[in-house]
């Protein structure tokens, strides 16, 4: 819902970019909106669709008969139609302008994250369908996704515990971005990214960096409380509105 409503602020005020890199959720949002082409107000519906016992029916089916698994995933509201685009989806295919997506990955078996980065004319070394999966597998409720790497099938799943904001990733070869707008959501379960890591970014980058951190105190994560996506919309208006002035001069929009 943050991711989303982040989008649309940004479109809103006009402030372009021409990479997306991210991990779990926002790993799915970006990959929604830069390759499947959904436009911010449709991500917002369609996260208004997830409720916990939608997201348990998608853990769960994987381990069902075919059968039983169409039955139960035919209640996920928009959720069916959202996953048959990301499954036809393509790193090669981006809305303009942007020249290339990263997502976010942990190699379960070696523990070290694997970052796919595709583009048009860059060459992925995974489709991106199965690298969305692999950064939303949260580990014990979604299974890994077994993916071949090197001649062998890893076990891939999401790296949110050590990882929140692939913003290395962002800055470091092939992306290599100069300017950087960071969606910092403060997850509590990220034993890496701490405040004090984000003092020390925020001083080395200076200008070049933009965070936008959503108030996002009494709202759920995987279970959502009665009001919960107009307050986390209205969060992320907030902050994309408080960083305005910055984000400008970022886009070189003013001096």
């Amino acid at each position: 819902m943050v991711h989303a409503a982040v989008l649309r602020r940004l479109s809103q005020a006009g402030i372009p970019f021409e990479a997306v890199v991210g991990c779990s959720a926002g790993a799915l949002v970006g990959a929604l909106w830069a390759a499947c082409g959904l436009e911010p107000e449709e991500l917002l519906r369609l996260a208004a669709d997830l409720r916990p016992h939608t997201l348990l029916v998608w853990a769960a089916s994987g381990c069902l008969p075919a059968g039983l698994r169409a039955r139960l995933r035919g209640g996920a509201g928009r959720l069916d139609e959202a996953v048959a685009r990301l499954q036809r989806a393509e790193f090669a295919r981006l809305r303009p302008p942007l020249r290339g997506l990263g997502i976010l990955t942990l190699d379960l078996l070696r523990r070290r994250e694997l970052f796919v980065y595709g583009g048009p004319g860059i060459a992925a070394p995974l489709p991106l369908w199965s690298a969305v999966r692999a950064s939303v597998a949260v580990p014990g409720v979604f299974l890994p996704v077994l993916a071949p790497i090197g001649g062998r099938r890893r076990p891939l799943a999401d790296p949110g515990w050590f990882t929140a904001v692939p913003i290395e990733r962002a800055c470091a070869p092939p992306v290599g971005a100069q300017r950087i707008i960071a969606v910092d959501l403060g997850l509590r379960v990220c034993l890496r990214q701490t405040e004090a890591y984000w003092r020390g970014l925020q001083e080395s980058c200076g200008d070049r960096l933009v965070r936008l951190r959503p108030d996002l105190r009494g709202c759920g994560t995987m279970i959502a409380r009665r009001g919960d996506a107009a307050r986390l919309a209205a969060a992320a208006d907030e902050a994309v509105d408080a960083a305005l002035p910055a984000l400008r001069r970022l886009a070189g929009m003013v001096s």
